[in-house]
């Protein structure tokens, strides 16, 4: 039977009918205010290892390693001396820093029991009685020095020293017997006089030692962000910083530094402007690192995974199939994500949904609940194809929308670890430990999804 022009026409009309376009006006965005404290302060804890080997060094080698000294009297005894040391022995022991030194001395004597003075400014009416002990092949006469230093730390970052000579003994005593003198404690009051003048010296070398500019390097470094390759860039953001007093052990100070911080993660490098070091704060104990992270995740990069879970999907409805072509998060509105998704097949066009964003806080798997048409789509559906407006759409767009991001979190905490095992300078080592790392709250945001992440680690500082 042959098609009349009108019936020809009647189904050219339904056909086009059906493959229409549908057009859905864009939905109404709003903007959102998170009633929380954006970021969290979080508490830092890094014990320092701070070898003093170097320093020590430095110390040793600006002392003197011999001095000498004597007294001329007309009447009396008249004597010289020279005193030598051995290289310092450092013993660290708690708060103090404690040297032991070995040293020796030679002594020279003459006596003259009886002087007159005449023009020449006086002479011995005896001949001089001369004597001498740790010289002409004598060995030398041996004497052990200790002393003991207090340091801290004050709250510029200096050291603080207090030397102080403790002992001075005397191993082998100087006898004369030819005129019956002891110059034993001669000798020591002698040479320590000389030894105490070192206290100086050396609290002036200790105190010399540059802390601050090594403490300096660290905070300019801890605002360097963290690149997490491909995760972001972790800004560590440090406001605060407090340290105790110094322990030593062998030739190491130990510290424990305690830094408050506001950590975020950024999907793009922003420049910031580095702070200065601020003064030391008072110390609370604590170990380890508990950081409430935000990470921004752009609904540009949500986009790009959401678009690879679902371009492709085919949905059947009532016979008739649509192919999803496209699927991106467009914004928020009424504390909802917002999706348009671009679709061909039996019709065409783009629909707009909405979402609530959830994640479970132990299986870490984010998910879409709430899901439903937006009302501009809703009522354009209704009006030019209601069999789209569908559950099964919902259906398949919340079977779909679940991510499991474990896996993302393991690789992003490879990459967090990394950054904490690294030289921060050429004299600082940082060295670290990220033992958990997990996504506790969502919250939606401008143009982003903020994910409140819990870092929990260890962290150490190795100076030299």
């Amino acid at each position: 039977m042959k098609l009349s022009v009108f019936h020809l026409s009647l189904l050219m009309l339904l056909f086009l009918s059906s493959c229409k376009t549908i057009e859905v006006l864009p939905p109404d965005k709003s903007t959102l205010q998170v009633p929380v404290k954006n970021p969290v302060i979080s508490t830092l804890n890094i014990p320092i290892e701070f070898d003093l080997t170097n320093q020590l060094k430095q110390v040793e080698n600006s002392l003197p390693m011999s001095f000498d000294g004597k007294e001329d009297h007309c009447e009396g005894v008249s004597f010289s001396y020279k005193f030598y040391r051995d290289p310092i022995d450092f013993l660290f022991r708690g708060q103090e820093l404690n040297y032991f030194v070995d040293g020796k001395f030679s002594l020279k004597l003459n006596y003259c029991p009886k002087c007159h003075e005449l023009w020449d400014g006086g002479s011995c009416t005896v001949p001089r009685v001369y004597a001498s002990c740790g010289v002409d092949g004598e060995g030398m006469r041996r004497v052990r020095v200790a002393y003991t230093t207090k340091i801290n730390i004050q709250n510029n970052f200096q050291f603080k020293s207090s030397t102080d000579l403790k002992k001075f003994d005397i191993l082998d005593p100087c006898k004369i017997t030819v005129f019956k003198y002891d110059a034993t404690a001669e000798v020591e009051k002698q040479v320590t006089e000389q030894l105490k003048k070192l206290e100086k010296d050396i609290d002036k070398q200790i105190q010399s030692i540059d802390l601050k500019s090594q403490m300096d390097d660290v905070w300019k470094q801890l605002q360097t962000p963290l690149d997490l390759a491909g995760y972001g860039f972790l800004y560590l953001n440090p406001n605060a910083i407090a340290m105790t007093q110094p322990q030593f052990k062998n030739k190491t100070v130990y510290l424990n530094l305690s830094m408050k911080l506001a950590p975020v993660v950024q999907t793009e490098k922003t420049e910031i402007k580095p702070t200065k070091l601020p003064n030391l704060s008072e110390y609370k104990r604590g170990s380890g690192f508990d950081l409430s992270v935000d990470v921004r995740a752009s609904y540009d990069s949500l986009s790009s995974i959401a678009n690879a879970q679902m371009a492709g999907k085919e949905i059947d409805i009532k016979n008739k199939k649509i192919i999803v072509k496209k699927l991106r998060i467009d914004g928020t509105q009424d504390n909802k994500m917002l999706f348009e998704m671009q679709f061909e097949g039996a019709k065409k066009g783009t629909v707009y949904l909405t979402g609530v964003p959830q994640i479970d806080s132990v299986t870490q798997i984010l998910t879409m609940t709430d899901l439903a048409f937006d009302v501009k789509t809703k009522s354009v559906l209704l009006k030019s194809a209601k069999w789209l407006f569908n559950d099964k759409i919902l259906e398949m767009l919340k079977k779909y929308a679940v991510f499991d991001l474990k896996p993302v979190l393991s690789d992003a905490k490879k990459q967090v670890t990394t950054e904490l095992n690294r030289d921060l300078t050429k004299e600082v080592h940082l060295q670290g430990n990220l033992s958990e790392m997990r996504i506790n709250r969502l919250f939606l945001v401008d143009n982003a999804l903020l994910l409140r992440t819990q870092f929990i680690g260890e962290l150490k500082l190795k100076m030299k």
